[in-house]
């Protein structure tokens, strides 16, 4: 009785609780029901040009450039929206620190969608989406990490599974508010691989316990974030996937600073 009645009820009561204590409202022009409504999405400014991760000039179909490419560098980089765009940004933010995962899971499958029509034949390939992971005492604060909830979007529209490997070893300042060489610095030697994954791969079958190294060797990944601007965190990421014997990695963000 309780399942099929109460429970139902319930979760109704609390939705409509939360509903009107907080309403959901467009983060762009503020309609009501909705935190990116469909108008809003058509006027988000988007990239003309994908660019290199590693010298930042405009480039073909997203690759690193031949000339910038080494054996533990990132493959590649896709960004679909402009973060000069006060829209893009004011989305962004605002679900970060407003505490919105749901605005992520939009967002998620907004560049699912963009996935499919741009480079559709990154889905004839098997790949693994891999989140950039928080600090543990930022991912508290927040309540979630905000690559995660992309990757579970992006996952539950492309069916592409999750690994989630990473590992932040060590807390670090706010990126945009340092110099392309510091930002280097920063967050070098920041990641490291887990030494066993803490839940079972979704839509692989694979257990609780496995070991993370295992899981990603040569493997292609997908690295996803929210941002980026020189690239150097997912590089660093990257890098760490290469070393631990990923075959490909290709950067995935929402937007590009």
């Amino acid at each position: 009785m309780y399942q099929t009645l109460i429970k139902p009820m319930a979760a109704d009561v609390k939705k409509l609780i939360l509903d009107t204590l907080f309403p959901i409202t467009c983060l762009s022009c503020n309609r009501e029901g909705v935190f990116l409504c469909p108008e809003c999405q058509s006027l988000l400014t988007k990239l003309e040009h994908q660019r290199c991760i590693v010298c930042q000039k405009p480039t073909p179909f997203a690759q690193t450039h031949p000339k910038c490419q080494t054996s533990h560098g990132a493959d590649g980089l896709i960004s679909f929206y402009d973060y000069h765009d006060e829209k893009v940004a004011k989305i962004i933010i605002g679900g970060k620190y407003s505490f919105l995962p749901d605005v992520y899971k939009l967002l998620g499958e907004m560049v699912a969608k963009k996935l499919t029509e741009y480079y559709p034949h990154l889905l004839t390939t098997s790949y693994h989406l891999i989140p950039i992971p928080l600090a543990s005492s930022r991912q508290r604060w927040r309540g979630f990490n905000q690559a995660e909830v992309l990757c579970q979007a992006i996952s539950a529209e492309l069916n592409l599974p999750i690994a989630d490997v990473l590992v932040r070893q060590k807390n670090t300042k706010t990126q945009k508010d340092l110099k392309k060489e510091d930002r280097l610095k920063n967050v070098a030697g920041v990641f490291a691989i887990k030494t066993k994954l803490p839940s079972p791969i979704h839509g692989e079958g694979l257990g609780e316990g496995l070991k993370s190294a295992d899981v990603i060797r040569g493997k292609n990944i997908i690295l996803v974030d929210d941002v980026t601007t020189t690239g150097a965190t997912l590089q660093e990421a990257a890098k760490v996937l290469k070393i631990n014997g990923a075959a490909q990695v290709i950067c995935l963000t929402v937007a590009r600073d």
